[in-house]
């Protein structure tokens, strides 16, 4: 590398530390005076807060929000080299622009490297920490009743809820299935079911049982059963955090026990598999995108820049939540939603790259 790429690239990673820390920083105290009542309602010392929950939180939102770092580095530091009119002169020594951008795309794949790492093995050990900080100190987690849910609890036995509520383990509608060989060979139907914690079992009340046999099909019925089935209420609970929480290979895996066992809410898993990626992936993308817009010398400079650069900031997030509501909500592949922004800056880049000053 010459002392020209050398000199651009530590602009770019020591301008990214720079801005990373300022807006940490201002991050951090917002989140610490979001929750500063429940840090002193549940008696979390300054020494807990610090030692079990800013370096965690830092790691997440870094995480979260690092690609846009990336983005405001290259507009902040680029703005400047074209203010001073130092591009015109890279250009004008026979320096084409695209060879200008190889040191850019040099610290792009450092940082790209580091958050894909992070994003899929680090982060989720520290959001770990961070969550159960959480729990503990700031709020109790709390799930909504569920409503029209099938579980396949094991091989060729499904159970459906019409209402489930995992707070107290209660659900209304409910019924067993059993199928062997493809066929029904037992069915089970109840008003009520309720998870008894003394006991650890579940009583089933005004219940309707068919079992199907080849001569004679049995039929029963009650108004209380007490058994213990092959499943516990933990086995109903959706907790959107736990993604969080497990490294990649982990994720995948859990993510085909859900397929197998005939979970739902399995896009809300995939997006955040394919999100870790995506995100590692965009700051190329939005690393381009800063060097084609900031480039240009134009009247308001660097101010005008930044404005730009936040601004597509928030678009970027805006297409990304549009695009994962899509996914969980609707038959939205999640691979794709996860990806349509980046597919989407990825051609503004590149038109902004064909009508950068060269």
């Amino acid at each position: 590398m010459k002392k020209l790429d050398w000199y651009i690239l530590k602009k770019f990673l020591g301008t990214f530390v720079f801005i990373m820390l300022l807006l940490l920083c201002i991050t951090v105290v917002i989140d610490v005076s979001e929750k500063i009542d429940a840090f002193v309602d549940n008696h979390a010392t300054f020494s807990i807060v610090v030692r079990e929950y800013l370096f965690y939180f830092i790691l997440f939102i870094t995480s979260l929000i690092g690609p846009f770092f990336a983005l405001v580095s290259v507009i902040f530091f680029t703005s400047q080299l074209a203010s001073r009119s130092e591009i015109i002169a890279i250009l004008n020594s026979g320096t084409s622009f695209y060879r200008f951008l190889y040191p850019y795309f040099i610290g792009a794949s450092i940082l790209a490297l580091t958050f894909y790492l992070g994003n899929n093995f680090f982060v989720p050990y520290s959001n770990s920490k961070r969550i159960d900080f959480e729990k503990k100190y700031v709020s109790k987690p709390y799930e909504n009743a569920r409503y029209n849910f099938h579980r396949m609890v094991e091989p060729g036995v499904v159970v459906y809820f019409e209402n489930y509520k995992p707070s107290d383990g209660s659900g209304y509608k409910f019924s067993i299935d059993k199928f062997k060989e493809g066929k029904l060979i037992y069915k089970l139907r109840s008003e009520k079911i309720e998870w008894d914690k003394q006991l650890q079992k579940w009583k089933v009340s005004d219940y309707y049982i068919r079992e199907m046999d080849p001569v004679r099909d049995k039929i029963s019925k009650g108004t209380e059963l007490v058994s213990a089935f092959n499943f516990k209420p933990d086995d109903f609970s959706f907790a959107q955090h736990i993604k969080e929480e497990m490294t990649t290979p982990e994720l995948k895996e859990y993510i085909s026990y859900m397929y197998k066992t005939g979970q739902s809410d399995i896009e809300f898993y995939e997006v955040e598999r394919y999100r870790r990626t995506s995100s590692a992936f965009s700051i190329y993308i939005l690393t381009l995108i800063g060097v084609s817009v900031a480039c240009r010398k134009m009247r308001g400079g660097l101010g005008w820049h930044l404005v730009l650069g936040i601004g597509l900031s928030a678009l970027y997030e805006i297409i990304m939540k549009f695009s994962i509501t899509f996914a969980t909500n609707s038959s939205l592949p999640p691979l794709v939603a996860v990806w349509i922004p980046n597919l989407v800056f990825g051609a503004a880049a590149f038109y902004l790259l064909k009508k950068a000053p060269k």
